[in-house]
C-alpha cells in the first residue's frame, strides 16, 4: 500500500523585518531590562515597528510577558493615611449622599446607590 505523505510548502509571504540576531537582541534587551517595548524600539538601530517588537516578545518560548505598571505601588505610609482617612470619614452617614464622584476614566458621574 502506498501513502501519500503531507509536506507543508513554504507559503510565499513577505519576509520578516527582524532575523535571529536582532530577535535575540530584542528578547534579551526584554528580559534584562525593565524598559518598555517603545523604548526598545527607540534603543534599538532596527527599522521596526513597536508592533513587530511585541510581536517578537510574545514568540519567545523562554520568557513570560506581562504590562508593565502604570505607577508606582503605593508605600506602607501611603497606605495608613488612605485608612486613616477613611476612617475619619466613616460616621459621615446621610452626608455622603451630597458628594459626587466622578469616574478618573471618563470623567462621568459615578452610580453609588447599590453602595
Amino acid at each position: 500500500m502506498i501513502y501519500r505523505v503531507y509536506v507543508p510548502q513554504p507559503r510565499s509571504a513577505r519576509p520578516r523585518a527582524t532575523d535571529i540576531r536582532s530577535e535575540r537582541q530584542i528578547q534579551r534587551m526584554a528580559s534584562s531590562q525593565k524598559i518598555s517595548v517603545h523604548e526598545i524600539t527607540r534603543t534599538s538601530r532596527l527599522q521596526i515597528s513597536k508592533s513587530t517588537v511585541h510581536r517578537r516578545i510574545i514568540e519567545s518560548v523562554y520568557m513570560i510577558h506581562a504590562k508593565m505598571a502604570r505607577r508606582l505601588p503605593l508605600s506602607n505610609l501611603h497606605i495608613s493615611k488612605r485608612l486613616q482617612w477613611a476612617r475619619n470619614h466613616m460616621s459621615h452617614g446621610d452626608k455622603w449622599m451630597a458628594v459626587l464622584f466622578r469616574d478618573e476614566i471618563n470623567g462621568t458621574p459615578m452610580d453609588l446607590t447599590g453602595i
